[in-house]
């Protein structure tokens, strides 16, 4: 186990996990490796920002594409001539000046490196606290919760919105997991979800 743990994640199941293509035992050993590995940690975490940087160059494209008026006569000589649509070369334009933003990322934009939160419940209420700007490992207080090897994990904000999705490895006494993104300051909350309509349990995350 040792000897598996020492080497790093591939870079195309980085990219997958990135996607949320990953499922079962292999997603849940990619994010248990993330829990020790700073570096592998880093590299998730640049490709998250790649990831959501490309998905909203496509939804902007395809916004566009339904703003945009009809097609001039000179437009459709053009795309005769190349036979490829011209939102196609737009797409891959914006693509191209998005993935040279990200690489330029400034710094203040990324997020810090992961700092630890424990979220503990009691009687039903719970608290922890986090700073603004650093990705989270994420310890929450397992006492009473069943084995799950790997428990479904949502972070929603003040109003239900949903800003992160992930698995957290279980052990008796709490529920590891890592979320390589940042946060704002505010009140948050973290869930343990099942096949259940309500979560199993529910903290409060405050992000100072």
């Amino acid at each position: 186990m040792e000897r598996e743990m020492q080497k790093h994640v591939e870079e195309e199941r980085l990219e997958a996990y990135a996607m949320n293509l990953l499922a079962g035992d292999e997603l849940a050993r990619v994010e248990e490796h993330l829990l020790f590995c700073e570096a592998c940690q880093d590299q998730a975490e640049a490709m998250d920002r790649y990831v959501l940087a490309l998905q909203s160059a496509a939804g902007r494209v395809r916004r566009e594409e339904k703003e945009a008026p009809a097609v001039s006569a000179a437009a459709s000589w053009f795309q005769a001539l190349f036979r490829v649509p011209i939102p196609v070369w737009c797409g891959a334009v914006a693509m191209a000046v998005l993935i040279l933003l990200v690489v330029n990322l400034p710094e203040r934009q990324r997020p810090g490196a992961p700092v630890d939160v424990e979220l503990q419940a009691i009687r039903g209420d719970s608290t922890g606290t986090a700073l603004a700007g650093h990705a989270l490992r994420l310890r929450l207080d397992s006492e009473g919760v069943r084995y799950s090897p790997a428990w479904q994990i949502e972070i929603v904000d003040s109003e239900g919105g949903k800003i992160w999705t992930g698995t957290g490895a279980w052990s008796d006494t709490v529920i590891t997991a890592l979320v390589p993104q940042s946060f704002k300051p505010g009140t948050y909350f973290v869930r343990l979800l099942d096949d259940k309509p309500d979560p199993a349990r529910e903290y409060q995350l405050v992000v100072q």
